[in-house]
């Protein structure tokens, strides 16, 4: 990414095929040369890479841990401000405790009370999160990732202050304050910061990259939610609890003035011509909707058959993101409710499985799927000659991952060369925006195929913490839980690769959409399961329903299937052009 943008770059043109195409280098200079004869020459690459610490890649990863950040600091706290609240709410009709004060709200009513009023808030902020999905994907559209990010980390903003407020009051005035302005995440909320990095990312990673660097995206937010539940625990201890919210309102303010200094402006498939067919009218609002279905491939032999690979894809991805969203969540209340942790211990709790499932995807996820892909296809990692490794933007060498983005060129860039390049990217026509049909990543398989036992992984880890019965053994499987955090990525990964190009956006949108249907399912039943086994005095039963839940996750996904080989993507408009359809069967 020489300056703001960078196009996603293919190593090939391909044809949808899966097969691949080592002209990828030849025909972007070749691009190149065609929009500016002066960029026909392509520039040698120095000998060694200068990494830059602010390059335009770091900046996204900057941004998405100092969002993460920031929205930690609440997480612990709002858990311990409902039981709070709950508890004042509780002996208001109770007979006053007269034990130990410490013991005060350990009572099993006071348990279920708040397992139902978080599920309630819970499901409130899920469904903000799902519809902004869409408001934001709109805005992607219309304002590029600066302006959609900002709008999202200012309204962020505006929901901590009203959950000071809500603090303040407390009882259940303050639980309904801190419920309703959920509603406040419609326009923007956590969600829509996400899609907002991911689409930067995604658009600017070659395909063979794509779902690593989806992974280190989520570690750096992991990392960042990782150290915001460690501050904010240790603030609500030492000054109050309502400081964590004083602190992050404070933060977003940070974050919404960094978004709208260095964050890029627009995108090259914002500014493709495909994608400003598809960004006006409600159509356009609701296209991640229309991702889901099944797709028809024309077969080597004519014929053509539909695949619902994408289908059981989402279906898989909602069954896992409802089987295991909750357990972190179940893991603090349920070593609340039963080992008694305060809000530093939780904190402790929830920086563990954080910060492990921020390392796990920033550092060994990538070298995982590296080779698993090398494995699964049947070849050896071979160091790959620099030149190659590299693209070619405007006449200028441009690595092909987040981490080397912004390294090209002299120096880094300035910010005229980098306006300079935006325009020049933007500008170019039709004739220059890369084959829609481009070449599907052979290693796709294995991102699958990681999946499916990622997600039995984590029906295995939640099925043992069932049986916890000791302190150490909630913090053992919040030590285990992250290593089955990778399904997430690459199944964004995988569902970018059974896209065009110019739907990228959308197929991020939507299989966040799944995952955030999924919690708000989750949030929501699994509440009312953990508060109904606390009134029996079993709250380790929810464990064992979240893994039954995961292993039928599995199963669907394991139904999943790419297309066939040697196939091609075709749509319903060259069929009918074509005089009908030869339908072969089904993949």
């Amino acid at each position: 990414m020489a300056g703001e943008r960078t196009p996603l770059l293919a190593n090939g043109n391909g044809n949808g095929n899966g097969t691949s195409n080592n002209n990828g280098y030849a025909a972007a200079a070749a691009a190149a040369a065609a929009t500016d004869p002066s960029a026909g020459q392509v520039k040698a690459a120095p000998a060694a890479v200068s990494h830059t610490a602010f390059s335009v890649a770091n900046r996204i990863l900057l941004a998405g841990f100092l969002m993460a950040f920031t929205l930690g600091i609440t997480q612990v706290p709002i858990v311990y401000v409902f039981r709070l609240m709950e508890c004042d709410i509780f002996y208001k009709h109770n007979p006053p405790f007269s034990g130990p004060v410490e013991d005060r709200c350990y009572r099993r009513a006071i348990d279920a009370g708040t397992a139902l009023q978080f599920s309630i808030l819970g499901m409130s902020t899920s469904l903000s999160g799902v519809l902004n999905l869409f408001v934001c994907g709109y805005f992607i559209k219309l304002w590029g990732p600066r302006w959609s990010f900002v709008s999202q980390t200012s309204l962020i903003g505006l929901r901590v202050s009203t959950q000071i407020i809500g603090v303040a009051v407390g009882g259940r005035a303050g639980e309904l304050i801190f419920q309703i302005c959920q509603a406040i995440g419609i326009i923007g909320g956590p969600r829509g910061y996400q899609l907002v990095l991911n689409t930067a990312v995604g658009e600017a990673v070659a395909a063979k990259d794509r779902t690593a660097c989806f992974g280190r995206l989520q570690g750096a937010i992991m990392l960042g939610t990782a150290f915001g539940y460690l501050l904010g625990g240790v603030l609500g201890d030492i000054y109050g609890i309502r400081r964590p919210f004083e602190v992050a309102f404070f933060l977003y303010v940070l974050s919404t003035i960094y978004g709208a200094i260095f964050l890029p402006n627009k995108t090259v498939v914002s500014g493709s011509s495909a994608q400003k067919r598809s960004s006006r009218g409600l159509d356009s609002f609701f296209a991640p909707l229309k991702i889901i279905v099944p797709r028809k491939y024309r077969l080597a032999s004519g014929n053509v058959v539909k695949n619902y690979g994408l289908v059981f894809l989402a279906v898989g991805i909602f069954l896992g993101v409802f089987a295991s969203g909750y357990a972190p969540l179940l893991l603090q209340m349920y070593a609340t409710s039963e080992f008694h942790f305060n809000t530093t211990e939780n904190g402790y709790l929830m920086f563990g499985i954080s910060s492990i499932r921020g390392l796990f995807l920033l550092f060994l996820f990538p070298k995982i799927i590296t080779a698993g892909r090398a494995f699964f296809n049947g070849k050896t990692t071979q160091p790959q000659d620099e030149n190659t490794e590299r693209q070619l933007v405007n006449g200028e060498v441009t690595p092909a991952c987040p981490e080397d983005m912004g390294t090209a060129g002299a120096g880094g860039g300035g910010g005229e060369e980098e306006i300079e390049e935006e325009e020049a990217l933007l500008q170019r026509g039709p004739e220059h925006e890369r084959n829609e049909e481009e070449e599907e990543d052979t290693g796709t398989g294995f991102d699958l195929m990681f999946v499916r036992w990622s997600m039995a992984i984590d029906a295995l880890v939640t099925l043992l913490a069932g049986f916890s019965s000791a302190a150490w053994q909630v913090y053992l499987a919040g030590i285990l839980l992250p290593f089955a955090s990778g399904s997430a990525p690459a199944a964004k990964g995988v569902m970018t690769e059974l896209c065009p190009p110019h739907q990228r956006p959308d197929a991020i949108s939507a299989i966040t959409v799944v995952e955030s249907a999924a919690m708000l399912v989750t949030q929501g039943l699994f509440g009312l399961i953990f508060a109904a086994f606390s009134e029996i005095g079993k709250p380790n039963l929810t464990f064992f329903c979240n893994a039954g839940i995961a292993v039928l996750g599995f199963m669907v996904l394991s139904l999943a299937r790419l297309p066939p080989v040697d196939s091609k993507r075709v749509d319903d408009d060259e069929i009918q052009a074509e005089g009908g359809e030869t339908q072969a069967g089904s993949t």
